[in-house]
This record gives C-alpha cells, sequence and structure tokens, in this order.
C-alpha cells in the first residue's frame, strides 16, 4: 500500500518544454509595429537625402567640366590673338608694298615674290582661324567696318564701301580687327558747268550786262 502512495499525482507531473508559450500581449504587438513603421520612414527620408544630395554634387561637376572647358578655349583664343594681332602688320606693309607698286613694271618679280609671300602668311593664318573680312562693294557695317572718311563716287551708293584702307580680320566667328574704309556719299551733285555739257538750262545774263559790253 506505501507504493500507491509513492505514485507521482497529476500536478505533480513536470512540465513539458515543448508546450506552447503565451502570446504577448496585444499592445505590445502594436508598439513594435509603430517602431518598425518610424524606423522605415526615417531610412527612406535619408535615402531620399542622400539621393538629392548625389544629384547636386553630379550637377555641380557638370557645370565645373562646362566652365573649366569653356575656360580652356578662351586661354587657347586670346593667345591666338595675341599672337595674330602681332603679325598683322607684317601683312598690311606687304598689303601696301602691293598697293603702290601694282603698276610697276619694271619690278613685276619682286612684286609677284611679295604678293606669294602674303599668300603663304595668309593661308598659314587661315589654318588658326583667321579670315579676312570682305570690304569693297559691301554696304557699311559699323560691326565690321570703321569710316575714315565719306566721299562723294558716281557710281557707288551712299553708304557703299568704295575703299579699304586697312583690311580687317576675323578670328573665327569673333572681330579680331575692323576694317578701315572710305564710304560713299552718293553720287556727286551736279555743277552748272556739267549742266550746260547735258543740254540742261543755262543761268541767265545779269541785266545791264551785255550794255556793259556795248
Amino acid at each position: 500500500m506505501d507504493d500507491v502512495n509513492d505514485t507521482p499525482t497529476k500536478s505533480e507531473a513536470p512540465a513539458d518544454a515543448s508546450a506552447p508559450q503565451s502570446e504577448p500581449p496585444p499592445e505590445l504587438e502594436i508598439e513594435f509595429e509603430d517602431d518598425q513603421g518610424d524606423t522605415l520612414a526615417a531610412l527612406e527620408k535619408k535615402v531620399a537625402e542622400e539621393h538629392d544630395r548625389l544629384l547636386r554634387t553630379a550637377a555641380e561637376l557638370d557645370n565645373f567640366r562646362k566652365r573649366a572647358r569653356r575656360d580652356i578655349e578662351d586661354a587657347v583664343v586670346r593667345g591666338r590673338i595675341e599672337v595674330l594681332g602681332e603679325i598683322l602688320p607684317t601683312i598690311d606693309a606687304l598689303d601696301l608694298a602691293l598697293k603702290n607698286s601694282a603698276d610697276d613694271a619694271s619690278a613685276r618679280a619682286v612684286i609677284d615674290g611679295v604678293e606669294m609671300v602674303r599668300r603663304q602668311f595668309l593661308g598659314s593664318m587661315a589654318r588658326f582661324g583667321l579670315t579676312p573680312i570682305g570690304c569693297v562693294g559691301a554696304p557699311f557695317d559699323p560691326s565690321f567696318h570703321e569710316a575714315v572718311a565719306q566721299i562723294p563716287h558716281p557710281d557707288a551708293p551712299a553708304g557703299e564701301v568704295i575703299e579699304d584702307m586697312r583690311r580687317g580680320y576675323m578670328l573665327g566667328d569673333r572681330l579680331l580687327r575692323a576694317s578701315l574704309v572710305i564710304a560713299s556719299s552718293g553720287a556727286p551733285a551736279k555743277t552748272s558747268e556739267t549742266a550746260v555739257s547735258d543740254g540742261g538750262p543755262v543761268a541767265p545774263e545779269a541785266p545791264g550786262e551785255e550794255d556793259a559790253n556795248g
């Protein structure tokens, strides 16, 4: 009978470790979900800020590259302007020599040599973007021409360039030097002698002139 009393009762049986645990209170689950939402929103905000910062950095870098490229191009053009500006007086001297000796047949060989040197100069300078400005026969343009005189011309309308005193040049699309020109002021006014030769009316003699001659 003693053996019966030694048998453990149901209440004294050891707890099963695999038994399901009780779930946390609902309020704890709600607080955990709110924390996740706040963390995700903060991460999204940070990602958006970093994206904007990277976009601004990329835009600034692109602008810097463009400015650097423009500065380099401007430096190259300024260097060419300085060098070609020193050479232009030599071209002017050749132009003047050819202009003053155009009718000298005895120096034709020398003139041809000067003309060849001038063409070589202009050909070499053209490779750097230098081009002469056309003047004679063109309308006067203050953007490219500088008038030193305006005189009547029987065959040129007013405002047309009739003589190029010093040739101007362009460097690419930039004005390196304006042309010094003479422009026409229109046809000259007719004098009384011109009117007589053209069969026009003759001015009447002053009264009493015949009496004085008689």
